[in-house]
Protein backbone atom coordinates (compact mmCIF):
# COMPACT_ATOMS: atom_id res chain seq x y z
CA UNK A 1 0.00 0.00 0.00
CA UNK A 2 2.80 2.36 1.07
CA UNK A 3 4.76 1.58 -2.69
CA UNK A 4 1.52 1.16 -4.77
CA UNK A 5 3.01 -2.49 -5.47
CA UNK A 6 0.66 -5.24 -6.10
CA UNK A 7 0.67 -8.39 -3.86
CA UNK A 8 2.71 -10.16 -7.26
CA UNK A 9 4.91 -7.56 -7.22
CA UNK A 10 5.25 -7.38 -3.55
CA UNK A 11 6.33 -11.41 -3.12
CA UNK A 12 8.20 -11.27 -6.50
CA UNK A 13 10.65 -8.77 -4.99
CA UNK A 14 10.76 -10.14 -1.50
CA UNK A 15 11.33 -13.52 -3.11
CA UNK A 16 14.18 -11.85 -4.69
CA UNK A 17 15.73 -10.25 -1.73
CA UNK A 18 15.56 -13.62 0.09
CA UNK A 19 17.21 -15.33 -3.08
CA UNK A 20 19.82 -12.75 -2.21
CA UNK A 21 20.17 -14.14 1.30
CA UNK A 22 19.22 -10.00 2.49
CA UNK A 23 15.85 -10.90 4.14
CA UNK A 24 14.76 -13.98 5.67
CA UNK A 25 11.91 -16.76 4.28
CA UNK A 26 9.27 -14.60 2.57
CA UNK A 27 6.24 -17.25 2.55
CA UNK A 28 4.53 -16.39 5.97
CA UNK A 29 1.98 -15.04 8.31
CA UNK A 30 3.68 -14.92 11.40
CA UNK A 31 4.52 -11.70 13.11
CA UNK A 32 6.52 -12.91 15.55
CA UNK A 33 10.46 -14.29 16.14
CA UNK A 34 11.42 -17.12 17.90
CA UNK A 35 13.36 -17.02 21.30
CA UNK A 36 16.72 -18.08 20.26
CA UNK A 37 16.75 -15.14 17.05
CA UNK A 38 17.77 -12.39 20.04
CA UNK A 39 21.40 -12.10 19.37
CA UNK A 40 20.36 -12.26 15.51
CA UNK A 41 18.06 -9.62 16.41
CA UNK A 42 19.99 -7.28 18.05
CA UNK A 43 22.63 -7.34 15.44
CA UNK A 44 20.31 -6.86 12.46
CA UNK A 45 18.40 -4.11 13.89
CA UNK A 46 21.58 -2.24 14.55
CA UNK A 47 22.69 -2.93 10.86
CA UNK A 48 19.67 -2.04 9.18
CA UNK A 49 18.99 1.14 11.74
CA UNK A 50 22.03 2.97 9.14
CA UNK A 51 19.95 2.57 6.26
CA UNK A 52 17.47 5.84 8.16
CA UNK A 53 19.98 7.67 10.94
CA UNK A 54 24.43 8.24 10.63
CA UNK A 55 24.22 7.02 14.57
CA UNK A 56 22.91 3.61 15.15
CA UNK A 57 24.84 2.91 18.24
CA UNK A 58 22.37 3.95 20.74
CA UNK A 59 19.49 2.08 19.12
CA UNK A 60 16.91 0.74 21.97
CA UNK A 61 16.45 -2.75 20.63
CA UNK A 62 13.99 -4.57 22.79
CA UNK A 63 13.70 -7.68 21.48
CA UNK A 64 11.21 -9.45 23.92
CA UNK A 65 8.31 -7.40 22.25
CA UNK A 66 8.31 -9.33 19.03
CA UNK A 67 9.56 -13.02 20.69
CA UNK A 68 7.32 -15.46 21.33
CA UNK A 69 7.81 -18.82 20.47
CA UNK A 70 4.05 -19.67 20.93
CA UNK A 71 2.72 -17.40 17.72
CA UNK A 72 5.34 -18.82 15.51
CA UNK A 73 4.21 -21.66 13.07
CA UNK A 74 6.41 -23.29 10.13
CA UNK A 75 8.60 -19.60 9.80
CA UNK A 76 9.05 -17.08 12.03
CA UNK A 77 8.39 -12.87 10.75
CA UNK A 78 10.04 -11.33 7.63
CA UNK A 79 13.01 -9.29 8.69
CA UNK A 80 16.63 -8.71 7.32
CA UNK A 81 19.87 -10.86 7.30
CA UNK A 82 22.74 -9.98 8.78
CA UNK A 83 24.49 -9.67 4.92
CA UNK A 84 22.73 -6.17 5.46
CA UNK A 85 25.26 -4.87 7.15
CA UNK A 86 28.00 -2.33 4.90
CA UNK A 87 25.01 -2.85 2.01
CA UNK A 88 24.90 -0.12 -0.46
CA UNK A 89 21.01 0.10 -1.15
CA UNK A 90 21.12 2.02 -4.31
CA UNK A 91 22.37 -1.05 -5.90
CA UNK A 92 19.66 -2.79 -5.54
CA UNK A 93 16.52 -2.20 -8.21
CA UNK A 94 14.25 0.03 -7.28
CA UNK A 95 11.28 -2.51 -6.33
CA UNK A 96 13.87 -4.32 -3.97
CA UNK A 97 15.63 -1.51 -2.70
CA UNK A 98 12.44 0.10 -1.16
CA UNK A 99 10.54 -3.00 0.37
CA UNK A 100 13.60 -3.81 1.71
CA UNK A 101 13.66 -0.35 3.36
CA UNK A 102 10.05 -1.38 4.46
CA UNK A 103 10.78 -4.32 6.65
CA UNK A 104 14.13 -2.93 7.82
CA UNK A 105 11.73 0.37 9.22
CA UNK A 106 9.35 -2.13 10.24
CA UNK A 107 11.76 -4.42 12.42
CA UNK A 108 13.33 -1.04 14.09
CA UNK A 109 9.72 0.52 15.17
CA UNK A 110 8.99 -3.18 16.34
CA UNK A 111 11.82 -3.32 18.98
CA UNK A 112 11.89 0.36 19.62
CA UNK A 113 10.91 2.22 22.67
CA UNK A 114 7.50 2.59 23.60
CA UNK A 115 5.71 5.87 22.60
CA UNK A 116 3.90 8.11 25.26
CA UNK A 117 1.27 10.65 25.42
CA UNK A 118 -0.93 11.58 27.97
CA UNK A 119 -4.60 11.47 26.90
CA UNK A 120 -7.16 14.62 28.04
CA UNK A 121 -11.02 14.20 27.71
CA UNK A 122 -13.35 16.78 27.85
CA UNK A 123 -16.74 16.81 28.79
CA UNK A 124 -19.62 19.96 27.96
CA UNK A 125 -22.94 19.65 28.90
CA UNK A 126 -25.42 21.27 26.91
CA UNK A 127 -29.23 21.26 28.19
CA UNK A 128 -29.47 17.58 28.77
CA UNK A 129 -26.52 16.40 25.90
CA UNK A 130 -22.83 15.54 26.65
CA UNK A 131 -20.45 16.06 23.90
CA UNK A 132 -17.16 14.99 24.53
CA UNK A 133 -13.62 15.66 23.23
CA UNK A 134 -10.28 13.96 23.37
CA UNK A 135 -7.02 15.63 23.04
CA UNK A 136 -3.21 13.81 23.13
CA UNK A 137 -0.18 15.64 24.56
CA UNK A 138 3.26 13.60 23.38
CA UNK A 139 5.37 12.74 26.33
CA UNK A 140 7.60 10.43 24.47
CA UNK A 141 8.25 10.04 20.94
CA UNK A 142 9.95 6.57 21.35
CA UNK A 143 9.37 4.47 17.77
CA UNK A 144 7.35 6.86 15.89
CA UNK A 145 10.52 8.91 15.85
CA UNK A 146 12.18 6.56 13.42
CA UNK A 147 9.31 5.90 11.99
CA UNK A 148 8.81 9.56 10.85
CA UNK A 149 12.34 9.27 9.49
CA UNK A 150 11.02 6.74 6.93
CA UNK A 151 7.48 8.42 6.62
CA UNK A 152 5.97 5.30 6.83
CA UNK A 153 2.73 6.74 7.87
CA UNK A 154 1.35 10.30 7.84
CA UNK A 155 -1.10 10.82 10.61
CA UNK A 156 -3.55 13.05 10.98
CA UNK A 157 -2.48 16.11 13.32
CA UNK A 158 -4.62 16.80 16.05
CA UNK A 159 -5.67 20.11 16.91
CA UNK A 160 -4.46 21.03 20.35
CA UNK A 161 -7.30 21.85 23.32
CA UNK A 162 -7.74 24.98 24.89
CA UNK A 163 -7.23 25.29 28.18
CA UNK A 164 -10.16 24.57 30.09
CA UNK A 165 -10.96 23.92 33.96
CA UNK A 166 -13.79 22.32 35.50
CA UNK A 167 -16.67 24.52 35.87
CA UNK A 168 -15.68 26.99 33.02
CA UNK A 169 -18.65 27.81 30.81
CA UNK A 170 -18.49 29.24 27.10
CA UNK A 171 -20.32 29.73 24.01
CA UNK A 172 -20.05 27.50 20.98
CA UNK A 173 -21.04 27.59 17.31
CA UNK A 174 -23.10 24.76 16.26
CA UNK A 175 -25.10 23.42 13.54
CA UNK A 176 -26.35 20.57 12.15
CA UNK A 177 -25.61 18.41 9.13
CA UNK A 178 -27.56 16.13 6.52
CA UNK A 179 -25.72 13.68 4.71
CA UNK A 180 -25.45 9.94 4.29
CA UNK A 181 -23.32 6.89 4.69
CA UNK A 182 -20.94 5.80 2.36
CA UNK A 183 -20.90 1.51 1.17
CA UNK A 184 -17.80 0.32 1.85
CA UNK A 185 -14.83 0.99 -0.43
CA UNK A 186 -13.36 -1.56 -2.80
CA UNK A 187 -11.14 -4.46 -1.94
CA UNK A 188 -7.38 -2.91 -2.68
CA UNK A 189 -4.26 -5.42 -3.08
CA UNK A 190 -4.04 -5.12 0.82
CA UNK A 191 -7.25 -4.99 1.91
CA UNK A 192 -8.32 -8.14 0.14
CA UNK A 193 -5.00 -9.91 1.13
CA UNK A 194 -6.47 -8.64 5.28
CA UNK A 195 -10.04 -10.16 4.45
CA UNK A 196 -8.33 -13.76 2.56
CA UNK A 197 -5.98 -14.11 6.06
CA UNK A 198 -8.74 -13.63 8.43
CA UNK A 199 -11.69 -14.92 6.76
CA UNK A 200 -13.21 -17.13 9.04
CA UNK A 201 -13.50 -15.47 12.14
CA UNK A 202 -14.98 -18.83 13.63
CA UNK A 203 -11.45 -20.00 13.71
CA UNK A 204 -9.64 -19.30 17.36
CA UNK A 205 -6.56 -20.37 16.41
CA UNK A 206 -5.12 -17.31 14.36
CA UNK A 207 -2.33 -19.16 12.78
CA UNK A 208 -4.50 -21.66 11.06
CA UNK A 209 -7.52 -19.51 9.08
CA UNK A 210 -7.90 -17.67 5.93
CA UNK A 211 -8.22 -18.50 2.33
CA UNK A 212 -5.31 -19.54 0.38
CA UNK A 213 -1.64 -19.39 2.08
CA UNK A 214 0.56 -16.45 2.28
CA UNK A 215 2.87 -18.46 -0.94
CA UNK A 216 -0.57 -18.31 -2.84
CA UNK A 217 -2.84 -15.64 -1.91
CA UNK A 218 -1.09 -12.72 -4.75
CA UNK A 219 -1.62 -15.83 -7.44
CA UNK A 220 -5.03 -16.15 -6.20
CA UNK A 221 -5.72 -12.44 -7.10
CA UNK A 222 -3.91 -12.01 -10.01
CA UNK A 223 -5.77 -15.43 -11.80
CA UNK A 224 -8.87 -14.10 -10.61
CA UNK A 225 -7.57 -10.96 -13.10
CA UNK A 226 -6.30 -12.97 -15.98
CA UNK A 227 -9.58 -15.41 -15.97
CA UNK A 228 -11.09 -11.72 -16.63
CA UNK A 229 -13.76 -12.24 -13.64
CA UNK A 230 -12.15 -9.15 -11.75
CA UNK A 231 -10.35 -6.12 -13.13
CA UNK A 232 -7.92 -3.65 -11.06
CA UNK A 233 -9.18 -0.09 -11.69
CA UNK A 234 -7.56 3.26 -10.22
CA UNK A 235 -4.66 5.51 -10.03
CA UNK A 236 -1.08 4.36 -10.26
CA UNK A 237 -0.94 4.23 -6.96
CA UNK A 238 -4.70 2.63 -5.11
CA UNK A 239 -6.16 0.31 -7.11
CA UNK A 240 -9.26 -1.69 -6.51
CA UNK A 241 -10.38 -4.81 -7.26
CA UNK A 242 -13.98 -4.66 -9.19
CA UNK A 243 -15.56 -7.39 -10.28
CA UNK A 244 -17.08 -7.85 -13.90
CA UNK A 245 -19.94 -8.77 -15.60
CA UNK A 246 -18.24 -12.48 -16.09
CA UNK A 247 -17.74 -12.64 -12.24
CA UNK A 248 -20.91 -11.12 -10.89
CA UNK A 249 -22.27 -14.09 -13.15
CA UNK A 250 -20.83 -16.41 -12.28
CA UNK A 251 -21.53 -15.40 -7.97
CA UNK A 252 -25.39 -15.46 -9.14
CA UNK A 253 -24.90 -19.27 -10.63
CA UNK A 254 -23.23 -20.76 -7.75
CA UNK A 255 -24.76 -22.52 -5.47
CA UNK A 256 -24.89 -20.34 -1.73
CA UNK A 257 -22.58 -23.18 0.05
CA UNK A 258 -19.95 -22.61 -2.65
CA UNK A 259 -19.83 -18.72 -2.82
CA UNK A 260 -19.26 -18.95 0.97
CA UNK A 261 -15.45 -18.03 1.76
CA UNK A 262 -15.98 -19.79 5.00
CA UNK A 263 -16.04 -23.04 3.20
CA UNK A 264 -12.93 -22.76 1.83
CA UNK A 265 -11.25 -21.26 4.63
CA UNK A 266 -12.78 -24.40 6.36
CA UNK A 267 -11.46 -26.76 4.21
CA UNK A 268 -7.70 -24.75 4.04
CA UNK A 269 -7.98 -26.08 8.07
CA UNK A 270 -8.99 -29.24 7.69
CA UNK A 271 -6.24 -29.67 5.06
CA UNK A 272 -3.79 -28.49 7.99
CA UNK A 273 -5.19 -30.49 10.79
CA UNK A 274 -4.47 -33.37 8.04
CA UNK A 275 -1.46 -32.24 7.44
CA UNK A 276 -0.63 -32.50 11.79
CA UNK A 277 -2.40 -35.88 12.10
CA UNK A 278 -5.10 -34.69 13.71
CA UNK A 279 -8.02 -35.43 11.05
CA UNK A 280 -7.94 -38.63 8.52
CA UNK A 281 -7.80 -37.93 4.42
CA UNK A 282 -10.30 -40.71 4.19
CA UNK A 283 -13.05 -38.88 6.67
CA UNK A 284 -12.37 -35.28 4.46
CA UNK A 285 -13.09 -36.63 0.96
CA UNK A 286 -16.11 -38.55 2.12
CA UNK A 287 -17.39 -35.12 3.73
CA UNK A 288 -16.24 -33.48 0.21
CA UNK A 289 -18.03 -36.13 -1.57
CA UNK A 290 -21.23 -36.12 0.68
CA UNK A 291 -21.29 -32.54 -0.41
CA UNK A 292 -20.56 -33.13 -3.61
CA UNK A 293 -23.61 -35.25 -3.87
CA UNK A 294 -26.24 -32.64 -2.19
CA UNK A 295 -25.17 -29.97 -4.27
CA UNK A 296 -25.74 -31.81 -7.70
CA UNK A 297 -28.98 -33.15 -5.85
CA UNK A 298 -30.79 -29.75 -4.62
CA UNK A 299 -29.44 -27.40 -7.17
CA UNK A 300 -31.94 -25.04 -9.16
CA UNK A 301 -30.92 -23.32 -12.27
CA UNK A 302 -31.12 -19.95 -11.82
CA UNK A 303 -33.27 -18.56 -14.76
CA UNK A 304 -31.72 -16.89 -17.26
CA UNK A 305 -28.22 -18.39 -16.27
CA UNK A 306 -27.63 -19.20 -20.17
CA UNK A 307 -27.78 -15.38 -21.08
CA UNK A 308 -25.67 -14.66 -18.22
CA UNK A 309 -22.52 -16.26 -20.19
CA UNK A 310 -23.08 -15.58 -23.79
CA UNK A 311 -20.41 -17.14 -25.99
CA UNK A 312 -17.89 -14.73 -27.05
CA UNK A 313 -16.41 -16.74 -29.97
CA UNK A 314 -17.18 -16.08 -33.27
CA UNK A 315 -19.15 -18.50 -35.02
CA UNK A 316 -17.76 -19.97 -37.95
CA UNK A 317 -20.17 -22.28 -39.09
CA UNK A 318 -23.60 -24.89 -38.81
CA UNK A 319 -22.65 -28.05 -37.41
CA UNK A 320 -23.53 -30.38 -40.22
CA UNK A 321 -24.14 -33.21 -36.86
CA UNK A 322 -26.32 -31.47 -34.81
CA UNK A 323 -27.31 -27.67 -36.08
CA UNK A 324 -25.32 -26.55 -33.04
CA UNK A 325 -22.55 -23.38 -33.42
CA UNK A 326 -19.18 -24.53 -34.39
CA UNK A 327 -16.64 -21.75 -32.64
CA UNK A 328 -12.30 -21.84 -32.56
CA UNK A 329 -10.79 -22.36 -29.62
CA UNK A 330 -7.15 -22.93 -28.96
CA UNK A 331 -6.81 -26.51 -30.44
CA UNK A 332 -9.40 -26.25 -33.12
CA UNK A 333 -13.16 -25.87 -34.14
CA UNK A 334 -15.31 -27.72 -32.05
CA UNK A 335 -19.08 -27.99 -32.11
CA UNK A 336 -20.75 -25.54 -28.82
CA UNK A 337 -23.07 -28.36 -27.76
CA UNK A 338 -21.39 -30.46 -25.48
CA UNK A 339 -23.36 -33.25 -26.01
CA UNK A 340 -22.05 -33.49 -29.71
CA UNK A 341 -18.45 -34.55 -30.54
CA UNK A 342 -17.97 -32.70 -33.93
CA UNK A 343 -14.39 -30.83 -34.13
CA UNK A 344 -11.73 -30.22 -36.34
CA UNK A 345 -8.32 -30.19 -34.95
CA UNK A 346 -5.86 -27.58 -35.76
CA UNK A 347 -3.16 -30.51 -35.50
CA UNK A 348 -4.91 -32.67 -37.79
CA UNK A 349 -2.43 -35.55 -39.09
CA UNK A 350 -4.42 -35.25 -42.73
CA UNK A 351 -3.49 -31.47 -43.06
CA UNK A 352 -0.28 -31.65 -41.88
CA UNK A 353 1.08 -34.05 -43.52
CA UNK A 354 0.57 -32.06 -46.83
CA UNK A 355 2.10 -29.18 -45.13
CA UNK A 356 -1.50 -27.34 -44.81
CA UNK A 357 -2.98 -24.97 -41.74
CA UNK A 358 -6.56 -25.72 -40.81
CA UNK A 359 -7.15 -22.33 -40.79
CA UNK A 360 -11.15 -20.39 -40.05
CA UNK A 361 -11.20 -19.93 -43.89
CA UNK A 362 -10.99 -23.28 -45.03
CA UNK A 363 -13.38 -24.59 -42.35
CA UNK A 364 -16.09 -22.28 -43.06
CA UNK A 365 -16.05 -23.63 -46.59
CA UNK A 366 -15.62 -27.31 -45.33
CA UNK A 367 -19.03 -26.76 -43.04
CA UNK A 368 -20.67 -24.39 -45.59
CA UNK A 369 -20.16 -26.42 -49.02
CA UNK A 370 -18.61 -29.93 -47.67
CA UNK A 371 -15.46 -29.30 -49.37
CA UNK A 372 -12.51 -26.75 -49.97
CA UNK A 373 -10.20 -26.52 -52.84
CA UNK A 374 -6.45 -26.38 -51.32
CA UNK A 375 -3.31 -25.91 -54.02
CA UNK A 376 0.34 -26.57 -53.15
CA UNK A 377 -0.27 -29.74 -50.95
CA UNK A 378 2.54 -31.58 -50.21
CA UNK A 379 3.40 -35.31 -51.06
CA UNK A 380 5.27 -37.18 -48.75
CA UNK A 381 5.96 -40.06 -51.66
CA UNK A 382 7.07 -37.44 -54.16
CA UNK A 383 8.28 -34.35 -52.65
CA UNK A 384 5.95 -32.33 -55.21
CA UNK A 385 2.82 -30.21 -54.81
CA UNK A 386 -0.29 -30.40 -56.15
CA UNK A 387 -3.67 -29.66 -56.14
CA UNK A 388 -6.71 -31.35 -55.01
CA UNK A 389 -10.17 -30.61 -53.10
CA UNK A 390 -10.97 -31.78 -49.86
CA UNK A 391 -14.26 -33.14 -48.92
CA UNK A 392 -15.49 -33.48 -45.70
CA UNK A 393 -16.18 -37.75 -44.99
CA UNK A 394 -18.21 -37.13 -41.45
CA UNK A 395 -19.68 -40.08 -40.43
CA UNK A 396 -20.34 -39.12 -36.95
CA UNK A 397 -18.12 -41.02 -35.73
CA UNK A 398 -15.30 -40.34 -32.62
CA UNK A 399 -13.61 -38.00 -35.26
CA UNK A 400 -14.34 -36.21 -38.53
CA UNK A 401 -12.65 -37.35 -41.93
CA UNK A 402 -12.00 -36.56 -44.59
CA UNK A 403 -11.12 -37.62 -48.88
CA UNK A 404 -9.52 -36.11 -51.72
CA UNK A 405 -10.81 -35.23 -54.98
CA UNK A 406 -8.83 -34.76 -58.03
CA UNK A 407 -9.88 -32.25 -60.64
CA UNK A 408 -9.76 -34.03 -64.40
CA UNK A 409 -8.09 -32.33 -66.54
Amino acid sequence: KTLGFTAEQTLSYVQSLYEKKLCTYPRTDSRYLTQDMKNTVLAVAQATASFFMPDSSNLSVNVAQVTDNNKVTDHHAIIPTAKVKGLDLQSLPFGERETLRLIAIRLIVAVGEVHKYAETVIAAKCGDSVFSVKGKTVLAEGFKAIQKLYKETEERAEKPLPILNKGDTFIAQSSIKEGKTSPPKEFTDDTLLSCMENSNNAVEDTERKGIGTPATRAGIMEKLIKTGLVERKGDKKTKHFVPTHKGISLVTVLPEAIQSSHLTAEWEEKLKMIELGELSADDFMAEITELTKNLVATYEVIKGADTLFPSERESVGICPRCGGSVTENKKGFCCSNKSCSFAIWKENKFFTAKKKSVTKAIVKELIKNGKVELKNCFSVKTGKTYDCIILLDDTGGQFVNFKMEFTKK
